[in-house]
């Protein structure tokens, strides 16, 4: 009995001290807002303490020694029973916590800001963004928007000389929320976050809905790393991962296809990504049919609705082939990846050449083959995977999203840009893998925002991005290290959770 009691104690100091560090997280942002008043004109990124790049080294410590004290103190959740009681109880928590991130600056990624501006683009000034950037629109008409803070913040974007690189659901919603704005930049910075918010707790809800583990809707909802991208700095693959999880729910528990379908093109229309759930969607749907000729015409049936939902989503801006133009474009820059890293260290190193094999090779070319080589083995393999979940007879989801799993990971090493905040992609069917499975993303997910931090201490720039990649791999191996050592030593290891369908 008096243990319980001190267990509980325990737990309501942990969520007491998870909440005063989230609120220290803001603190910097709240020092900018009172200062200016305003966050048109903000361009200081990857500087905590926003103060124009003074005193690196302190700032990023701090903010490292915040993140790992708010990351134990998840982890702590996620290893304890109790916690919460319910789903009710824990969404109350998750929607206080989210609402002091909603208070962050978007201090470490301008991505916000191109949404607004490619938004506002298209809703006030009637232009096609797929077509036109925003800093040729400025240049060309630049009284025109002298008074809008929106779209000048758009134009100092780095991303404002590209043309739209998401599909045509995510722009329909930038166009929905800027045309709301009326040209006001902390306005629109508001509704953005308010979105993300609501989507946030209703992903929560949706796991918990699809899973019946209230641990899991824990996993997702109090994650430092999700709390930080997508309340903090407002990336959009929260509503990708809002309209699949949508998909697999009206999938497994409703057995409504067409909706699934619908659900699923929606999240390809905003991140094309989640076409890769397609084949699984279908096929599980109708595994009970053993003839695989019945399953083709199925396979055919359902794609041509998949791609009739398309055709109608892009039919709002399409003109000619070159819509695809800025996605392509997007794919051939090296950033954050493995590649970047390879040609970043020959920066670094004064070269930009290696002898191989007794011949001289390009970085840049060397990086551009391997990122090649490794799509075309994801290729290969998710092919073949389709081919053999088409005449497999018995198909079981959590084997299928299993291997999904592992596709999915060969697809984010073929990108030539990698991000943070795509490994949030894997939330949607990270609950049917293997509990070392789970685990280990979720290791990689705090792993890769505290290596995000060699941004901070140098500066944004591809020529660090190699030190990103090994600081998130040497965290990844410390902490296997440790679960090896657990188990020699008898410890336990495993998690008795897992989603049955």
């Amino acid at each position: 009995m008096t243990e319980n009691i001190t267990n509980r104690k325990n737990i309501i100091v942990l969520k007491i001290m998870f909440v005063i560090i989230s609120i220290l997280f803001i603190i910097p942002s709240f020092i900018y807002l009172l200062k200016n008043g305003t966050i048109a004109g903000f361009k200081t990124y990857y500087n905590f303490f926003i103060n124009d790049g003074k005193n690196k080294a302190l700032s990023t410590s701090i903010y490292i020694f915040l993140f790992v004290g708010l990351s134990a103190i998840y982890l702590y959740f996620i290893n304890k029973k109790g916690v919460f009681k319910n789903i009710k109880q824990l969404l109350k928590y998750v929607a206080g916590v989210s609402v002091i991130f909603i208070a962050m600056l978007p201090w470490h990624s301008s991505d916000i800001f191109y949404y607004m501006g490619v938004g506002e683009l298209n809703s006030v000034y009637k232009q096609n963004p797929y077509y036109k950037t925003i800093k040729q629109y400025v240049n060309e008409n630049s009284e025109v928007v002298q008074n809008d803070s929106i779209i000048k913040q758009g134009y100092i974007n780095y991303w404002s000389n590209t043309t739209v690189v998401y599909g045509p659901i995510a722009q329909l919603i930038f166009s929905i929320f800027t045309k709301i704005s009326f040209k006001n930049l902390d306005v629109c910075l508001l509704l953005f976050k308010l979105m993300n918010f609501i989507i946030h707790l209703l992903n929560c809800f949706l796991i918990y809905k699809i899973t019946k583990k209230l641990k899991f809707s824990i996993i997702y909802g109090l994650n430092p790393y999700i709390l930080m991208e997508f309340m903090g700095m407002v990336h959009n693959d929260i509503i990708v991962v809002f309209f699949a999880l949508l998909s697999l729910y009206f999938l497994i528990k409703r057995k409504k296809i067409l909706l699934s379908i619908v659900f699923l093109a929606f999240a390809t229309g905003i991140k094309y990504f989640t076409i890769l759930l397609l084949p699984i969607v279908i096929l599980y749907y109708f595994r009970d049919k053993k003839s695989v000729l019945k399953r083709i015409f199925e396979c055919i049936k359902y794609g041509l609705v998949f791609l009739a939902i398309m055709f109608i989503e892009y039919a709002l801006y399409y003109k000619d082939m070159s819509i695809f133009t800025a996605m392509m474009v997007q794919n051939e820059k090296f950033s954050k990846s493995i590649y970047s890293g390879i040609v970043g260290l020959g920066v670094l190193n004064n070269t930009n050449t290696i002898s191989l094999f007794g011949k001289t090779i390009g970085l840049r070319e060397l990086a551009t083959f391997l990122r090649k080589t490794i799509f075309i083995i994801f290729a290969f393999t998710y092919v073949k995977f389709c081919i053999d979940l088409l005449i497999t007879k018995d198909i079981k989801l959590t084997n299928i999203l299993k291997k999904y799993n592992t596709k999915l990971i060969l697809f984010l090493l073929s990108l030539g840009t990698f991000q943070q905040w795509y490994l949030v992609w894997f939330f949607v069917t990270l609950f049917w893998q293997k509990s070392k499975t789970i685990k280990s993303i979720l290791i990689v997910t705090l792993a890769s925002e505290i290596a995000n931090t060699i941004y901070m201490f140098k500066k944004e720039s591809y020529v660090y991005d190699a030190f990103f990649i090994l600081i998130t791999a040497i965290i990844f191996l410390i902490w296997k290290k440790k679960i090896y050592a657990e188990k020699i030593v008898g410890g336990s290891t495993k998690w008795k959770y897992k989603v049955k369908i």
